[in-house]
């Protein structure tokens, strides 16, 4: 069984707010992790610096493996999806500058990247679930 977790934050968050969401993200992940009934955990959320991702696996605890991808994209192709996002309000057009700024971010995560560019959301997934099974496109 595959149980999907997506955390969904608002761009700006005061710091308690931050430390209350890292918490929460952490008591969720181990609640899931102590399930023995699960075998597999997909944890969905953007992580753009590495700190961020080292401070959530610092409060896990258990026996599992982690697997981090960073799903990337070039500017034309975020913008692109952005723009969609933006046309069904899920997103706010002034936040695309920012997106497109942290795009960089990702080349210090240490996480195996993806290329989304002109990809849809199955080939992704197939692309993911190869790098698990050890076979890499």
């Amino acid at each position: 069984m595959v149980i999907g977790v997506g955390i969904c934050i608002p761009g700006f968050l005061m710091t308690k707010t931050k430390k209350m969401v890292m918490r929460n993200s952490q008591f969720l992940l181990n609640s899931f992790i102590a399930n023995s009934t699960l075998e597999n955990i997909v944890f969905v959320w953007v992580m753009h610096q590495q700190a961020i991702i080292d401070d959530l696996l610092s409060g896990l605890e258990g026996d599992f493996t982690t697997y981090s991808f960073s799903l990337v994209a070039n500017e034309a192709e975020l913008t692109k999806r952005f723009s969609q996002d933006i046309a069904s309000a899920k997103r706010k057009p002034s936040n695309l500058p920012a997106a497109i700024q942290r795009l960089s971010f990702y080349e210090s995560v240490d996480a195996t990247k993806i290329d989304v560019t002109g990809r849809d959301y199955p080939e992704v997934a197939q692309l993911i679930l190869d790098q698990i099974a050890g076979t890499p496109e």
